[in-house]
């Protein structure tokens, strides 16, 4: 059943219970309800917890004395919140192309509009000191992430910075056979649909082309199921994502049709990924605008 969101202009898809996008310019996997939701909330605290921070740019002093910021993509914008209620003194937008905003608790500090960072922004040139984007790895498509490369660096003000956080979905550590057969097939899926799949090993050549200076790239690790608190959030998050993505993954791979079989899967990959101590590759890339930037 595909059916026309008149307000939001997206046409979505009824699959197993669950809305997914069904609209040529917006290629993300994940669902678009509720439960969607409580899952990202979950993945901001569990990230927060893991890396005892909301960003690695060098933007602390100046988030203090107060300037204005992008969360390009922000979803439920749990990010874009939890960051305006710390710093007070600035100015917070989050954008993104489904309205899951919050419309209680939001401190007046902090604004969210719809809006598709792959097409223009209802921003002018050279607004925010600062852009945040995080795990859009499932959402955008080979040509999607040049024009919203290109769109950030339209907004961002000369010298500002940006960051932009992603992990590498094809080149799994330590995988055992289980995990390794969900990547392969998980990897496949994306690339059918021109998205991706190890998009950080190309981020520094296409942040590079789109025109950004003083690159520098931070690499980390998700550690899945193992490693303490954080590494059982990471595997909270994971469980979570891959049970939202069954209907689409279930195209590639008839056995997992029934809702069961495939949980327990998923089960089995828990236990695997603890005893092989599987990691999910984090990249964090930081940079700025041209001060020539016009």
């Amino acid at each position: 059943m595909q059916i026309q969101d008149t307000n939001e202009k997206h046409t979505q898809v009824l699959e197993n219970g669950r809305m997914y996008y069904a609209n040529e310019k917006i290629a993300y996997i994940l669902p678009r309800d509720i439960d969607e939701c409580v899952r990202l909330e979950k993945q901001h605290y569990g990230l927060k917890s893991l890396f005892q921070s909301n960003f690695n740019a060098p933007v602390k002093k100046q988030l203090e004395e107060g300037i204005t910021v992008l969360d390009a993509g922000c979803g439920p914008g749990y990010w874009t919140l939890d960051m305006a209620k710390e710093y007070p003194n600035s100015k917070f937008r989050g954008v993104d192309v489904s309205n899951f905003f919050p419309l209680k608790s939001k401190p007046d500090n902090c604004e969210f509009v719809i809006g598709n960072i792959t097409e223009t922004l209802p921003y002018e040139d050279n607004t925010f000191d600062y852009i945040h984007q995080r795990m859009l790895l499932l959402g955008l498509t080979n040509s999607s992430w040049d024009k919203c490369l290109k769109e950030l660096l339209r907004v961002l003000k000369p010298g500002g910075y940006i960051e932009i956080i992603d992990t590498d979905y094809k080149n799994v550590i330590n995988t055992g056979p289980l995990m390794e057969k969900m990547h392969i097939i998980l990897s496949s899926m994306l690339e059918s649909r021109d998205i991706p799949a190890d998009i950080p090993l190309q981020l520094e050549e296409r942040m590079n082309r789109a025109g950004y200076v003083n690159l520098v790239e931070t690499r980390s690790f998700l550690p899945l199921n193992h490693g303490g608190k954080a590494g059982k959030l990471m595997w909270q998050d994971f469980y979570h994502g891959f049970l939202n993505v069954r209907p689409l993954m279930v195209k590639y791979n008839p056995e997992w049709n029934d809702p069961q079989a495939y949980e327990l899967f998923i089960q089995s990959c828990a236990i695997e990924a603890n005893s092989h101590k599987t990691s999910l590759n984090w990249y964090i890339f930081c940079a700025q605008k041209t001060l020539n930037s016009i």
